[in-house]
């Protein structure tokens, strides 16, 4: 083994507020929240550069985060963890803050988007479905960064240089972390840091109008076989190892309808007769609201 990155962790820390005692801050959810900020401020300004309604996105982008969340959890409970529904029943399913499956996530907010841009407000779907897409890798790059800090995800042993010790600290502690051993896969750090040239590409590629439902699209083929690959690294001696299906971990089904799904947009779209919207914020360049895409 060449190296290891010695095992580092953020733990929650208590804020002390005069008159309001100890507020804990949770750097999981931390990191999240300014993901979601940063992904909702990105498809903001793409789509003030269309010419769109900010307001449309930002309904959007906050119903489409709380159905993400919420069905992120049911299917951690129905997937991966179905032994809580038999212990606790149906209350295992409300209790949201224990536990996200991202492709729960994902199922979620695929739904909210269908739900709300076409029958609660409806608009051009796979145009409003791309400017929230398009956002996505900025903002789970912070998602992942907040896994990583508190090892949701811990893999298998591996003598890979950028896996992470979990017997020996950043600072020289022994130990450190008792309820993992070795050096092992840390799956969110390398989910975090494949976010970056993707983040990058998107970034480079909305420099120009593209077809709606491009950057939906390519997401999903790029980042697919990644997590599928990722989840062949997974932990399988460890307490809360994840459940598998005929040796597939769900993630690894959700990678392959995700890239069928990702593949067929791509192949769907209007290439030829797609003409590109100026990003200089002209309003009224396509379709009237309501009209389908």
């Amino acid at each position: 083994m060449l190296a290891a990155i010695p095992y580092f962790a953020l733990g929650v820390y208590n804020l002390q507020v005069p008159g309001l005692g100890s507020l804990p801050i949770d750097p999981w959810a931390t990191l999240v929240a300014i993901g979601f900020v940063v992904a909702l401020e990105l498809a903001r300004h793409r789509g003030l550069r269309m010419g769109i309604d900010p307001r449309d996105v930002v309904d959007g982008a906050v119903f489409i985060a709380v159905s993400a969340f919420f069905m992120a959890h049911v299917v951690t409970v129905l997937a991966y963890h179905p032994e809580r529904l038999a212990e606790d029943g149906i209350w295992s399913l409300l209790k949201v803050w224990e536990g996200f499956s991202s492709y729960g996530g994902f199922l979620g907010a695929i739904l909210a988007t269908v739900i709300f841009f076409r029958w609660i407000r409806p608009r051009p779907f796979w145009r409003f479905a791309d400017l929230i897409a398009f956002g996505f890798p900025f903002g789970w790059l912070f998602g992942r960064m907040g896994c990583s800090v508190v090892h949701d995800h811990v893999g298998k042993k591996t003598d890979f240089f950028l896996a992470m010790d979990f017997d020996h600290g950043l600072f020289g502690a022994g130990d450190p972390a008792p309820w993992a051993d070795g050096v092992r896969h840390e799956l969110g750090m390398y989910e975090a840091m494949f976010m970056v040239p993707v983040a990058a590409a998107f970034w480079l590629l909305g420099r120009k109008d593209r077809p709606p439902g491009f950057f939906a699209g390519l997401f999903a083929v790029v980042y697919a076989p990644v997590r599928f690959g990722l989840d062949e690294l997974r932990n399988t001696d460890l307490a809360w190892a994840d459940a598998r299906y005929y040796g597939l971990t769900p993630g690894q089904y959700g990678s392959l309808l995700l890239f069928l799904a990702g593949a067929a947009v791509l192949a769907t779209r209007d290439w030829r007769g797609f003409r590109p919207w100026a990003l200089d914020g002209s309003p009224e360049q396509g379709e009237p609201r309501g009209a389908e895409e």
